[in-house]
């Protein structure tokens, strides 16, 4: 399923990285959400009472308000997040170049 797992120059790169990592976040919320069907199919009732207490609390909680410092929270984040991952890409670039300039 991973091919950048048989590629060793694929995985070293920026790039393979955020692809395994993506690939092995996609993987463990498939598992999490196969967990919870089995669950829900074997205590159903027990299932709908915790989605009424959910919904009890999301109904009493200041979910907009939730959702605003969330995306403030976000946008304050994703500026380094992405100077740092064009960094990255940089010295990976110079990297290449470099043992291109060499061999």
């Amino acid at each position: 399923m991973n091919d950048s797992s048989n590629n060793p120059s694929a995985s070293s790169s920026v790039e393979g990285m955020v692809h395994v990592s993506l690939c092995n976040a996609r993987q463990g919320i498939r598992q999490r959400y196969q967990a919870c069907e089995n669950q829900i199919r074997n205590c159903p009732t027990t299932s709908v009472l915790g989605a009424v207490a959910v919904g009890y609390l999301l109904h009493r909680l200041p979910v907009r308000a939730i959702l605003v410092t969330q995306v403030r929270v976000l946008s304050a984040l994703a500026p380094p997040a992405l100077f740092l991952f064009g960094a990255a890409k940089i010295y990976d670039f110079l990297q290449r170049r470099e043992l291109a300039n060499r061999g």
